[in-house]
């Protein structure tokens, strides 16, 4: 199947790069996520194409829902899942697996200050935009959405918000502590969890390290 991937203007170069070697043709639209999808749609009406929407599609969290049947296989008494959240789909999927096997595991999702816009729309209970400046490109959504947060309503136990100093910080610990490259949607979920470690101390704790995409330009700010 020829799939169309379209991203903002100055997209991660490292995940255009995986893109295309994965086969993708790439299409450069827009300032940030949302622009991009909403030229996606207009492609999809224009050529026909089959829409897959980056939250909203059961599919897409049914497929990311395995990672966290692994996480249990794994680890079957963990008692605190941190999920970092842009779309939704990852803490999403993350409820229905933990709530399914063990009501009693607590869901928590970590967005940054910098782009809430999930937050206020789980806080809110209805859909929000907010503005988007954060520098993780993972989680920089404006809006919130449908499918993700009627799960979230349903099973989120907590959400958190971060700022991008203390995602940063999460990156750097993850390199010297585990030897572990992330990027900044991928440390988001350390940064939440540290925000509240008081709380959480001599509990088992699963946190999901979702991406190693970080530029060395990046990595150069991060660690200086």
């Amino acid at each position: 199947m020829r799939a169309v991937v379209v991203v903002p203007e100055g997209a991660n170069h490292l995940k255009v790069e995986a893109m295309r070697n994965l086969g993708a043709a790439v299409v450069f639209k827009g300032n940030n996520f949302d622009e991009a999808k909403a030229h996606s749609e207009l492609l999809a009406i224009k050529h026909g194409y089959r829409f897959i929407h980056a939250a909203n599609e059961p599919l897409l969290i049914a497929g990311v829902g395995t990672a966290y049947l692994e996480v249990l296989e794994e680890f079957p008494d963990v008692e605190y899942i941190f999920v970092p959240l842009g779309g939704g789909s990852g803490v999403s999927s993350a409820c229905i697996v933990a709530k399914s096997i063990n009501p009693d595991i607590k869901v928590i999702a970590v967005q940054s200050e910098q782009a809430p816009a999930g937050y206020l729309s789980w806080k809110n209970g209805n859909l929000v935009e907010a503005p988007s400046n954060t520098i993780a490109e993972g989680l920089a959504t404006q809006s919130g959405y449908e499918l993700p947060q009627a799960i979230m309503r349903d099973y989120l136990d907590d959400f958190l918000l971060v700022k991008d100093e203390e995602i940063y910080a999460a990156i750097r610990i993850l390199i010297e502590k585990a030897h572990t490259l992330a990027e900044g949607a991928g440390a988001a979920a350390l940064a939440g969890a540290l925000k509240v470690k008081d709380d959480i101390q001599g509990k088992k704790v699963a946190i999901v390290v979702s991406g190693g995409n970080i530029t060395l330009d990046n990595l150069r700010e991060v660690i200086t």
